[in-house]
């Protein structure tokens, strides 16, 4: 269970990285509202996004969307839902995205997905 947690917190670090390189602010990072949680919620041209990142053993993509279920989603929604609610800054728009960390032989590849499902 450790390693998973240690691999989960260095593919959630791979990914904040990426997102700032990319222009993005990051706002907060495990982000909890009841039993609902968002691996990263960021801003970008004043659009709020609420980031899910996936990690894979394998170089393989595949789809980014599909990695993350209906369950996982309507749970994302619900925490972003709550984060809105609570959040005192208005925005011009909400995305939710993917992001798939893989892991080819120690170095980490990412496959950024906007918009990758809706509410």
């Amino acid at each position: 269970m450790r390693n998973n947690r240690q691999a989960g917190a260095r593919y959630e670090n791979a990914a904040k990285d990426f997102l700032i390189t990319y222009g993005y602010e990051i706002i907060a990072q495990n982000y909890r509202s009841g039993r609902h949680e968002i691996d990263i919620i960021c801003r970008k041209d004043n659009q709020l996004i609420f980031v899910e990142v996936k990690g894979s053993a394998s170089e393989v993509f595949g789809d980014a969307a599909h990695k993350v279920n209906l369950t996982k989603q309507q749970s994302i929604i619900a925490a972003a839902q709550g984060y809105i609610q609570n959040a005192n800054v208005e925005y011009d728009s909400y995305r939710f995205d993917v992001i798939v960390v893989s892991d080819k032989q120690g170095e980490l590849l990412i496959e950024h997905v906007e918009g990758a499902f809706t509410l």
